[in-house]
């Protein structure tokens, strides 16, 4: 389990994730969610939308098309949708045949910022078919959670295929490495153990998921310059989960989650990985610290777009 990165569109038996797993971290990934590159998005499929701009006769916007890459049982469309303006052709793309199918029936009765309807499609596909079939006649490419498991190579294919169609993309929740414990004053409590861990959590992230070494923490600095490197204006924010006793159930799935990967990536330090563990999680259930777990949204418009 991938603490981040909650779905792959590739095959791959460590991006496989539940149903289950995705319904106990939305509420957490939309509260940690940063608004601006939302209002940026929402700014750029009006201007898109809006035919008046081709200096034509005046007409009624055109419904937006959006993508939505590694969609789980959709989450994302379920935080966007009531953000962004005007009637909305959503079409959803994961690997996951099951999660398709439950984002469909989970997003049936959405409606636009505008009260607009919400059109969704779905399409079974991975990472790989979905951009080498490109993004043609798509205004904006979304994701959530998905990049720290993507190679280098992954992301420049990805930014060509967004330039290609001459899109905009909006990327949530890549996670950045920042994180930390606190105490209830808001006051940083690591120590030596916490940092033997994270470190090896971290080499954990950087592993192959199927396509070569993963991104990891780099993915968000690696798609922002990916973008500007290709002329495009880019907006990004910190979206940070902040969980506490009150986020319990997802504190415990998540530290088991790490548990698991830090005994995959240290066999040997098992004994260490279990004491730490064991003390970390008490005192979350005690309410004695909470728990940060960085992250960063990114917003990126093709050249020549305002924000």
């Amino acid at each position: 389990m991938n603490d981040d990165a909650d779905k792959r569109c590739d095959s791959d038996t460590d991006t496989h994730f539940s149903d289950d797993w995705l319904r106990l971290r939305e509420a957490a990934d939309h509260r940690a969610r940063h608004p601006e590159p939302t209002r940026v998005a929402a700014g750029w499929l009006t201007r898109r939308s809006d035919s008046s701009d081709s200096g034509g006769p005046a007409q009624a916007p055109r419904a937006v098309t959006l993508v939505d890459l590694g969609c789980g049982s959709g989450s994302n469309l379920r935080y966007l949708a009531p953000r962004l303006p005007g009637a909305q052709q959503w079409r959803l793309i994961d690997h996951d045949a099951a999660l398709l199918e439950r984002a469909r029936e989970r997003c049936t009765s959405l409606v636009s910022a505008d009260g607009d309807p919400v059109q969704v499609d779905t399409c079974q596909a991975t990472l790989a078919e979905s951009i080498a079939r490109g993004f043609e006649g798509v205004d904006l490419v979304s994701a959530s959670a998905l990049f720290d498991l993507l190679t280098a190579g992954e992301i420049d294919s990805l930014a060509g295929a967004c330039v290609d169609a001459g899109c905009a993309v909006l990327f949530a929740l890549s996670v950045d490495g920042g994180i930390h414990f606190h105490d209830p004053l808001g006051d940083s409590v690591d120590d030596e153990e916490d940092r033997f861990i994270f470190a090896l959590y971290e080499a954990h992230q950087r592993r192959d998921k199927g396509a070569g070494a993963a991104l990891g923490t780099d993915a968000p600095r690696k798609m922002r310059d990916t973008f500007e490197r290709r002329g495009y204006r880019v907006v990004d924010a910190a979206s940070p989960w902040r969980l506490d006793v009150d986020s319990l159930p997802l504190v415990e799935a998540l530290m088991e989650g790490w548990r698991h990967a830090l005994h995959q990536q240290a066999p040997e330090s098992g004994a260490r990985i279990e004491r730490w563990h064991a003390a970390r999680l008490e005192r979350i259930r005690l309410g004695q610290v909470r728990l940060s777990v960085g992250h960063r949204d990114l917003v990126a418009l093709p050249p020549g777009s305002a924000t």
